[in-house]
């Protein structure tokens, strides 16, 4: 992708921090009028958001050779029609990141039938969700998988570079952490290229992403999946615990899950966006 000497893993080049609030009264939601003014500027921020964090970030600066000031950047909501008021085994993780002025930047998506498929293999409750940034028409993966009895907390991911070059990492639960910490590794190299520090406590949470590689750094699509997956680090717990329940009533007869059409809609044929019509023949 770049010059090996261009990705040597160093001192921490973007920090990028979520800040998750504990009340639903902040001042980036509050009133009808900010809410209207939101929509207005993006069809992303929906009629059932809830403005539930902010998020900051820093950027290496070359001449003092660290990271510049934290400054906020934007808002993180929750779709609670999808998540609080649906019945507990029907419950969907929809998150959005937007900026300060209201634009859009990323949405994480939790796939509810994949998880099914996932757990059923493992026979344990397994996460996946995608993450869809403003910056590509592509779809991430993020899934969780089963690495061992022994294993810590694992979930992977890819991200396209160049000529269909690709990149490939592991999220991984940092075994001797007092909260939900995560090492970001990459598969060429077997190298560190970021962390995920999570401090909870009672006003909701801030879980901030510290990227060490200077061209991941740079890369707005890595970063975002990495901001989308802090986000989701409070949510785990229960989101497996409905799975869960819902995996054993299945078996059992007594539940007969189904998909949202949102969710439906992601799992359509992407060729026909991505793909040239003479090229389908040699599909």
């Amino acid at each position: 992708m770049a010059d090996e000497d261009e990705r040597k893993v160093g001192p921490v080049y973007r920090v990028l921090t979520q800040d998750l609030y504990s009340t639903g009264f902040h001042g980036e939601e509050f009133g009808y009028r900010q809410e209207e003014m939101w929509r207005s500027k993006s069809r992303q921020f929906s009629r059932d958001a809830d403005v539930i964090g902010k998020t900051e970030e820093g950027r290496w600066v070359a001449k003092k050779e660290k990271v510049g000031p934290i400054e906020r950047t934007g808002f993180v909501i929750l779709r609670q029609s999808l998540w609080r008021d649906a019945a507990e085994l029907d419950r969907r993780l929809v998150i959005k990141i937007f900026s300060n002025r209201g634009s859009w930047l990323a949405t994480a998506e939790e796939m509810v039938a994949d998880e099914y498929a996932l757990s059923f293999a493992a026979d344990r409750p397994l996460l996946s969700f995608v993450v869809i940034a403003e910056d590509t028409e592509l779809l991430t993966w993020v899934r969780q998988l089963r690495r061992g009895g022994l294993s810590t907390e694992n979930y992977a991911f890819y991200v396209l570079g160049p000529e269909g070059r690709f990149e490939t990492f592991r999220i991984e639960g940092e075994r001797a952490s007092l909260g939900d910490d995560y090492s970001v590794i990459r598969l060429n190299g077997n190298e560190t290229v970021a962390k995920i520090d999570s401090k909870f406590g009672d006003i909701g949470g801030e879980f901030t992403v510290t990227v060490r590689d200077p061209v991941l750094a740079e890369n707005d699509w890595f970063c975002r999946i990495l901001q989308c997956f802090s986000v989701i680090i409070p949510f785990r717990g229960t989101m497996r615990d409905k799975i869960d329940k819902g995996f054993n009533k299945w078996k059992k007869g007594k539940f007969d899950p189904s998909l949202h059409r949102y969710e439906v809609s992601l799992l359509a044929n992407p060729r026909k966006l991505t793909l040239k019509l003479d090229e389908l023949e040699d599909v």
